[in-house]
């Protein structure tokens, strides 16, 4: 089900992207530091949401690694418990009577 609504967003993302294409076709000027280049607007817009995306993908990398090495940590924490749980269920019992 998931995955089928999954589909169905992506397939609805790209027919709103082709309409904007279709109905963005102006040329604009893309001026920047050593000189400028014209391109159609939907092209500028795309380009800006891809590197916009690269960015925040950046931005948030130092996070994401930070939580992975935190994860790992735990699932060693918690495998060294498991161990030792198992190491005293194995230790045998002094029987006082």
């Amino acid at each position: 089900m998931l995955r089928w609504l999954a589909i169905v967003a992506l397939l609805f993302t790209f027919i709103a992207a082709l309409l904007l294409a279709y109905a963005n076709g102006a040329v604009v000027v893309i001026d920047y530091l050593i000189g400028s280049v014209r391109v159609h607007l939907s092209s500028a817009l795309l380009g800006a949401v891809i590197i916009g995306w690269i960015l925040g993908l950046l931005s948030s990398l130092g996070v994401i690694l930070r939580l992975k090495r935190e994860t790992w940590r735990l699932k060693r924490s918690a495998r060294e418990a498991e161990e030792e749980i198992r190491n005293l269920r194995n230790l045998p019992l002094k029987n006082d009577h």
